[in-house]
């Protein structure tokens, strides 16, 4: 467990708070970035469908995740332990937290440069790195706390963003909506490349919504938060950024909020962006590093995870975003495949416990396998590769499982 989270201290937060907490997780600068993308690419009226579509997609997989962890009040870290074996999970949860440390950069380098776009004057005066040191450093000292700091910022930010982002929203259409809905593409995104784009974007997210659910009242309220804020809110935020870009012609959310004349939301609106989403990525490798040192302090955990993902943002591992982005939609969601299938099968964590699962690591091999040739060999399940993966890789894990409970 980090911070105060362990033991009977551990807060017990509804749906409400979980919809909360994930939406400061999803209203962030790459949500802004595919909003607007995704409008030019596909129209406004499509991107709409096809931001829905992608929502229900991650919903379903946010609900069954983020109940299995509110069922055994364990962390996805936990959980793939049970799936994986506690020896072989040490080396998927290294992954997972090289996953989530590699994004704390990324988002502290676009945090840095959308700072700089805001306010030029500080930019002239403040290089970047030093942007990105300073916001490296606050996002560390939030999850030194632990998780109640998470519940807190979500608590204080998410009100705060929403109300920027419908501010924006309803500067750039007050002349109605028409205009952006009349766009047309000259060679429009096909709905089922939009919809892949919207899952396969946050699939990563949804598959870790145990880390947040494991403190819900009840597996309902986890599923339920999960659903709503995956399903509705993401796509309501989608569009929120794609149709005022549409109506303005620039693709950047920020950029249209000072070209309104809203600096200072603008200015807040970054801050808070990339406050509350780092403050999740760097939680989420925290709890990495207390199941592969767990006599390790979990201040001392979060000072030295916000420590190297502050250092992975400025040696600019954000000039790897798309190979990052198609490497994690290829790796990350058949773990999730494997460990949701053992999750809701097996009644009790560490009821029959073992160092190495080998099955595990076999149906996560396949899921990844299927993810990378599958589109090129038309054997696609479904329009999403990542879901494609996570749907191989939980059916062969428990196929296995079946199969040796019959033997």
């Amino acid at each position: 467990m980090v911070g105060a989270d362990a033991g009977a201290a551990a807060p017990r937060i509804g749906a409400a708070r979980i919809v909360l907490m994930l939406l400061a997780l999803m209203i962030a600068l790459p949500a802004f970035v595919t909003g607007a993308e995704l409008a030019h690419a596909m129209g406004g009226v499509r991107a709409g469908l096809a931001s829905l579509g992608g929502g229900l997609l991650l919903g379903v997989v946010a609900s069954l995740a983020g109940a299995a962890g509110a069922r055994h009040r364990a962390s996805t870290y936990e959980l793939i332990g049970e799936a994986f074996g506690q020896q072989g999970a040490r080396w998927v949860n290294a992954l997972l937290g090289l996953t989530m440390l590699g994004w704390f950069g990324v988002v502290a380098t676009m945090f840095g440069d959308a700072l700089g776009s805001v306010a030029p004057a500080l930019a002239q005066r403040v290089s970047a790195p030093v942007l990105v040191l300073a916001g490296g450093a606050v996002t560390t000292l939030t999850i030194m706390v632990g998780f109640r700091a998470l519940d807190w910022l979500s608590a204080l930010t998410t009100p705060l963003k929403l109300g920027l982002l419908l501010w924006a929203f309803a500067a750039a259409l007050g002349g109605g909506t028409e205009s952006a809905l009349a766009y047309r593409p000259t060679q429009p995104l096909a709905l089922g490349a939009g919809i892949s784009t919207v899952a396969g974007g946050l699939i990563v997210g949804a598959s870790l919504s145990p880390d947040i659910c494991r403190f819900a009242r009840t597996p309902r309220h986890a599923a339920l938060g999960c659903a709503l804020a995956y399903g509705l809110g993401f796509p309501a935020i989608l569009v929120m950024a794609g149709l005022p870009s549409l109506a303005t012609g620039d693709r950047d959310l920020v950029r249209i909020m000072l070209g309104l004349g809203l600096g200072l939301p603008a200015m807040l609106t970054v801050l808070l962006a990339a406050w509350s989403n780092n403050s999740f990525n760097l939680y989420a490798a925290t709890l990495v590093g207390a199941t592969l040192r767990p006599a390790t302090p979990a201040w001392l955990l979060a000072l030295l995870a916000g420590a190297l993902g502050t250092a992975l943002g400025l040696v600019g591992i954000s000039q790897w975003l798309i190979p990052y982005l198609v490497w994690l939609s290829i790796l990350i969601p058949p773990v999730a495949g494997v460990y949701l299938v053992l999750a809701w099968i097996v009644p009790a964590l560490g009821a029959d416990p073992v160092a190495w699962r080998w099955s595990a690591f076999a149906a996560w091999l396949a899921g990844s396998l299927w993810a990378h040739g599958a589109p090129g060999w038309g054997w696609q399940i479904t329009p999403v590769p990542a879901l494609d993966a996570l749907v191989v890789s939980a059916a062969l894990a428990a196929l296995v499982y079946w199969r040796g409970k019959t033997r």
